[in-house]
């Protein structure tokens, strides 16, 4: 079979990725392939070895966090009562504000008749009834946390863990890279001293004794 027939896998003929990969092992055979370039393939593996850790790590982080969320929060949900409060008084209606306060009644437990202040719209005249949210022991309390507002919070959770640890590593990847290029800028300089003078022809003229 000819030679020309024969098809050799090189690395020039793999994608970008698949080269890199190719040159941080030491399979690439080009001679113009310094060990500087080698090292920035390195380099390069690394940091997408790590961005994909991070991923993984965030979100394994993140869905840790919403299994211990959720359960706190369906724990509370069975300590939160809905009842229903009504105004005692009248507040004015003031434009400036939006919502202020008045004094109000609720029951609970049934049996035990409480009072309080609590937020309502402005302008809101005495008798009006109002939702209220109470623990156990009939105080206001927040109301409990949808299962959708927790698996938002452990979202950000995890996207806060990948903040941090990417941006940790693509520090590290910067500083280093940096340190690579003026490793590679300095071997340039010192191999242009070298090329030079055969490429423009300076040893060869008069001065330095040759024809």
């Amino acid at each position: 079979m000819p030679a020309a027939s024969v098809s050799h896998r090189h690395p020039h003929s793999c994608t970008p990725l698949a080269r890199q990969l190719w040159r941080a092992v030491g399979q690439d055979r080009n001679p113009l392939c310094r060990p500087v370039d080698r090292a920035r393939s390195r380099l390069l593996l690394t940091i997408t070895v790590t961005l994909v850790l991070c991923v993984a790590f965030s979100t394994l982080f993140a869905l840790t966090r919403l299994d211990g969320m959720l359960a706190q929060a369906h724990r509370t949900a069975g300590h939160r009562h809905q009842v229903t409060a009504t105004t005692l008084a009248a507040v004015g209606d003031n434009p400036m504000l939006s919502a202020t306060s008045a004094k109000a009644a609720w029951d609970y437990p049934p049996t035990d008749h409480r009072t309080g202040v609590l937020p309502v719209p402005a302008g809101t005249a005495a008798g009006v009834r109002v939702s209220l949210w109470v623990d156990d022991s009939g105080n206001p309390a927040k109301p409990p946390q949808p299962d959708r507002q927790v698996e938002t919070t452990a979202g950000l959770y995890g996207l806060g863990a990948f903040a941090v640890t990417g941006a940790t590593a693509l520090t590290g990847y910067t500083v280093r890279r940096r340190v690579l290029d003026r490793r590679a800028e300095h071997g340039w300089e010192r191999g242009w001293q070298q090329v030079e003078p055969l490429w423009s022809g300076r040893n060869r003229r008069p001065e330095n004794g040759e024809c």
